[in-house]
């Protein structure tokens, strides 16, 4: 069993779970039309919702070290969190997990990002190798040997899984 939550809960510029009654409320109060929530919900929300900085979640973390910035300390705490509470979420639902796996932009790159994510999940036996988590854009085992849990990152390669779906959609006409 393998997980990436990244990829489908990255949300640096939409929301992330919200009460329904939320949307209706707030179009309610502030007079919005359905688009322009939706451009809320969407574009201006997530970890820029919260920050208000740049939508590049390289320049969130970075502020995140800065005393001036603890939006984005908070911004950073919410996802990590976020993140680890997914990976929870599976384990029960599936009776446990055999490895999760970083992959795309932030999971490829963010190191620290990857090791808060594992710190949060020790109590599910999850343990990092420190050095081997410095590791940035290659496939690697960053699990360390006593982890109950193996950690992978593990690179994605859109492209090619484009050209392939390309390739068979092509060849089955």
């Amino acid at each position: 069993m393998g997980l990436s939550p990244l990829g489908g809960i990255a949300m640096v510029t939409r929301s992330g779970d919200l009460d329904p009654s939320v949307v209706t409320e707030i179009m309610e109060r502030d007079n919005l039309t359905a688009k322009q929530v939706n451009t809320i919900l969407n574009k201006k929300s997530g970890l820029y919702g919260i920050t208000g900085l740049n939508p590049d979640f390289r320049e969130i973390e970075l502020a995140s070290y800065e005393d001036d910035k603890p939006k984005a300390t908070v911004a950073i705490e919410l996802f990590t969190q976020t993140i680890a509470q997914f990976i929870a979420k599976y384990a029960v639902s599936l009776k446990g997990i055999d490895c999760i796996v970083f992959t795309g932009g932030i999971g490829e790159n963010q190191v620290n990002i990857r090791k808060k994510i594992c710190e949060d999940l020790e109590w599910m036996g999850v343990k990092i190798d420190i050095d081997k988590n410095q590791t940035r854009g290659e496939q690697i085992q960053i699990s360390s040997k006593d982890s109950k849990v193996l950690v992978y990152v593990i690179p994605t390669d859109e492209e090619m899984v484009i050209a392939r779906d390309t390739k068979r959609i092509v060849e089955e006409k």
